[in-house]
């Protein structure tokens, strides 16, 4: 089973979630919301405990990681993205 890290920030109003395994430290969610994500000592992606960036810049995050190593839901616990076929 895939080691996966659960961040929740109710004012970001999403849940994120790190595929541990599939991050491959490239970065880029940095880039789009550096607010919100940083790489641990070993090189993988995680949430700060500090304010997020909004949740469109979140997704966008998410979006350039090339592992689809992050998960975005709201709060509800729907899929935002990737999106779900």
């Amino acid at each position: 089973m895939a080691d996966i890290k659960v961040y929740k920030n109710v004012d970001a109003k999403v849940v994120i979630k790190v595929i541990n395994d599939q991050c491959i430290s490239a970065g880029t969610c940095i880039v789009h919301a550096p607010n919100t994500f940083d790489l641990d000592e070993n090189g993988i992606v995680y949430a700060k405990e500090t304010t997020w960036d909004e949740a469109e810049k979140i997704i966008e995050g998410a979006k350039s990681c090339p592992t689809t190593a992050i998960i975005v839901e709201d709060l509800d616990g729907n899929q935002l993205y990737p999106e779900k076929e």
